[in-house]
């Protein structure tokens, strides 16, 4: 339907797509680049990419992350991973931990200012 944006977790047309809060964060960014460009007459980018980066404390002071790169795929009409990018932490340690607090901030100043 013209005019209405469905986002996230509720159109399930990601499907190889983590459900994070980074993520989550990444498609209201998308989506309001989309919707400005509508608005303003333009046509939204064809080749979106956005990123995602989860961490999980494992201890009080270490995490362990995932990062993934995701882009569209116009012929899938859906956001794929892009084969290469991202990654795993090598190991749980504490260096780890002071990235995801890092992130936790600057995440939370993005969505909540």
């Amino acid at each position: 339907m013209k005019g209405i944006h469905v986002l996230g977790d509720a159109t399930l047309s990601a499907p190889l797509m983590p459900k994070s809060g980074h993520m989550a964060n990444q498609h209201a960014k998308l989506a309001a680049a989309a919707i400005v460009e509508l608005m303003n007459g333009r046509q939204p980018s064809q080749a979106p990419l956005v990123a995602n980066t989860c961490y999980s404390f494992v201890s009080d002071k270490e995490a362990v992350h995932v990062a993934s790169v995701h882009t569209y795929d116009a012929r899938e009409k859906t956001l794929k991973p892009v084969p290469g990018a991202g990654g795993l932490s090598p190991q749980r340690n504490e260096l780890e931990g002071l990235y995801a607090w890092g992130w936790a901030q600057n995440i939370w100043v993005d969505m909540l200012g």
